[in-house]
């Protein structure tokens, strides 16, 4: 009788432990998808960031007449557009990523227009301001809904 008492007891004990072992296992997988989550807000914020610096940089560069220049940042803006959609389509709200695709376009837009052989005349220069200071505004915006949920995020 002892021995059943003795092994009831081990087998009450074990299950214990498997309890405890249970709870902090959940405890730690919890704690893993947050840091997963916001490591994925923070790289997110980012490549937003970036674009919203690179759109900056094409203002600058059509705004002092550096054609070349822009239309180099034009295809990397594209580009990182490209990467933002495919990499963050299943965290971009729909708005956001509606406004990505008309920066996009106004990109693409752009890229042609200083990709012609011809001089640009008042009407061109004008057209691709407007665009661009669009695309900049975009990018800003989108810049702050990453941080916001970033910060959301961390607290």
């Amino acid at each position: 009788q002892m021995f059943n008492f003795l092994g009831s007891l081990a087998s009450l004990i074990g299950l214990v432990f498997s309890l405890l072992a249970f709870i902090f296992a959940k405890r730690a997988s919890a704690a893993a998808s947050e840091a997963r989550d916001a490591a994925m807000r923070q790289s997110l914020s980012e490549s937003m960031d970036g674009a919203a610096r690179m759109a900056g940089e094409i203002v600058m560069y059509l705004r002092t007449e550096r054609s070349e220049m822009a239309l180099l940042r034009i295809g990397d803006l594209m580009n990182q557009t490209g990467y933002l959609n495919g990499r963050w389509e299943g965290r971009l709200s729909k708005k956001s990523k509606d406004s990505l695709f008309r920066a996009l376009g106004q990109l693409r837009s752009m890229h042609e227009v200083l990709s012609a052989t011809r001089e640009l005349i008042p009407e061109d220069k004008a057209r691709l301001a407007r665009s661009c200071q669009e695309v900049s505004e975009i990018f800003s915006m989108e810049q702050g809904v990453a941080t916001r949920a970033r910060e959301a995020g961390d607290k």
